[in-house]
C-alpha cells in the first residue's frame, strides 16, 4: 500500500525535488526546464504549480500559469497548463486527472475564461481541451530570394541582455496585435532563455528582429517583428551566415508580415496551434467583443440579428447582436440558440473553417465572425 496525499500547491521548498521530476522526463538535464521555461518555474511562484505525493515524495505535476492574452484591441485572461509529469512507477492511478480538476476548480473561482495546451489530442480531449487557432509553417531556403541572400553584420547583432536593445525588442512586440503581455521582466526572460538566440537589426529600413532556436543546424524562427524590410534583411542574414540544414517560420496566419514568409518559403503547412478549453463563455465572449465588432464593421455588412450560445453542462449563456453600425455581447438567461459541448464550442469558436460548419451556417454572423483570433508566441509556450 502507498500513502498518496490529495493534490496540492507546491511550496519552494519543494522546487529542486520537483523540477527534478520534470527534468527526467522533459529536458534530460539538471535544472534544465527551469532554464528552457524561466518564466514557467520560478521557485518565488510556487502557486503556479500542484503536486501530489506519495510515501512522502513528490510524484505528479502540473503547472498553471497564468497569461493575459492580446486579442486586438483587447484582452483576454487564460491558464496555460504546463509541466504535465508522473513518475512513471505511479502512472494509471488518475494524478492526471486529480491535478487538472484541482486546477479547474481554481480557474473557476477566478472566473478564468480559456485555459491553453499543447500536448496529445487525444489524451486531453476528456478534459474539454480542443484544437484551436492556426499556424503556419513556412520552411525558408536561400533559393528563394531573388539573389544570393547577403549578410549584414553592420547592421545586425546579437541581444545579449542589454537594456537598450531589449527597449527595441519590447517596442516591436508591443506592436503585435496577437500575443501574450509582457512586462519589462518577463520580456527579458522570455529573450533570454536558453536555446533562443534573437538577432536585432537596426539598419536604415527600419528596426527589425527574429528569435531562433540555437542548438541544432535546423532551426526554428519563434517570433519576430518590426518592419517588413528589416526582417526580410534578417532572413537573408541568417541564411548567409549560418551553416543550415532547415529554416522554418512558424507564423500566424494573419500577421502582417506573413507574406514574407510565404515569398521566400520553399512550401508551408497549416497546423492546428493550441489546444483550448472554453471554461466561462460569457467572459470569453466579452472579451473578444471588440474583435468581433471591428471585423464585422470591417466587412460592411448590413445583416441584423441576434445569437445565443451556452455551454451544455453550464446555465450561463450568452447573446451575440449585430447590425450595420454595431455589435454586443450580453449575459442572458433562457434557452440558448446553440448550446454545445466545451469540444465542440471550442471547434465552433476557435477551430478550422470547417469544423462544426453546420452550426455556422445557421447564423450570419457565425459564419462570418468564426474563428475567433489569438496567437501565443512559440517562445512563450507552458
Amino acid at each position: 500500500m502507498t500513502d498518496a496525499e490529495s493534490p496540492r500547491l507546491a511550496t519552494e521548498d519543494d522546487f529542486p525535488e520537483m523540477t527534478a521530476l520534470l527534468d527526467r522526463y522533459f529536458a534530460y538535464e539538471r535544472y534544465g526546464m527551469a532554464a528552457r521555461l524561466p518564466f514557467c518555474y520560478d521557485s518565488e511562484r510556487s502557486d503556479r504549480h500542484a503536486v501530489i505525493e506519495t510515501d512522502g515524495e513528490i510524484v505528479s505535476h502540473i503547472a498553471a500559469v497564468p497569461q493575459t492574452l492580446v486579442v486586438g484591441g483587447d484582452t483576454v485572461e487564460c491558464w496555460g497548463i504546463g509541466g504535465v509529469a508522473t513518475d512513471k512507477r505511479y502512472r494509471g492511478d488518475g494524478y492526471m486527472s486529480q491535478l487538472l480538476e484541482f486546477w479547474f476548480d481554481r480557474m473557476d473561482d477566478a472566473g478564468v475564461p480559456l485555459s491553453e495546451l499543447s500536448g496529445n489530442r487525444q489524451r486531453y480531449n476528456h478534459f474539454g481541451y480542443e484544437n484551436a487557432g492556426a499556424e503556419l509553417r513556412y520552411t525558408i531556403s536561400e533559393r528563394s530570394f531573388a539573389g544570393t541572400p547577403e549578410a549584414v553584420a553592420d547592421a545586425v547583432a546579437v541581444y545579449e541582455g542589454g537594456d537598450d536593445r531589449l527597449e527595441v525588442l519590447r517596442e516591436l512586440h508591443g506592436r503585435e496585435p496577437y500575443r501574450v503581455r509582457r512586462d519589462r521582466k518577463r520580456s527579458r526572460i522570455t529573450f533570454g532563455q536558453r536555446g533562443l538566440e534573437t538577432l536585432v537589426y537596426e539598419g536604415a529600413d527600419g528596426p527589425a528582429y527574429l528569435s531562433l532556436t540555437r542548438e541544432s543546424r535546423s532551426r526554428t524562427i519563434e517570433e519576430f517583428g518590426g518592419s517588413e524590410r528589416g526582417v526580410e534583411t534578417l532572413l537573408g542574414h541568417v541564411l548567409a551566415m549560418y551553416d543550415l540544414n532547415d529554416l522554418t517560420a512558424r507564423v500566424h496566419p494573419r500577421h502582417p508580415l506573413d507574406e514574407v514568409f510565404h515569398r521566400h518559403s520553399r512550401f508551408w503547412q497549416q497546423r492546428p496551434h493550441r489546444k483550448l478549453n472554453v471554461r466561462d463563455l460569457p467572459a470569453l465572449l466579452e472579451a473578444f467583443e471588440s474583435q468581433l465588432e471591428r471585423r464585422w464593421l470591417d466587412r460592411g455588412r448590413t445583416e441584423r440579428g441576434d445569437v445565443t450560445l451556452a455551454l451544455e453542462d453550464s446555465d450561463a449563456a450568452v447573446r451575440l447582436s449585430y447590425g450595420p453600425d454595431r455589435v454586443t455581447v450580453e449575459r442572458v438567461t433562457g434557452e440558448p440558440d446553440v448550446a454545445l459541448d466545451r469540444l465542440s464550442m471550442t471547434a465552433l469558436l476557435f477551430g478550422f473553417h470547417d469544423r462544426q460548419r453546420e452550426v455556422r451556417r445557421r447564423d450570419p454572423f457565425l459564419e462570418a465572425m468564426l474563428p475567433l483570433q489569438f496567437y501565443i508566441w512559440p517562445t512563450e509556450h507552458v
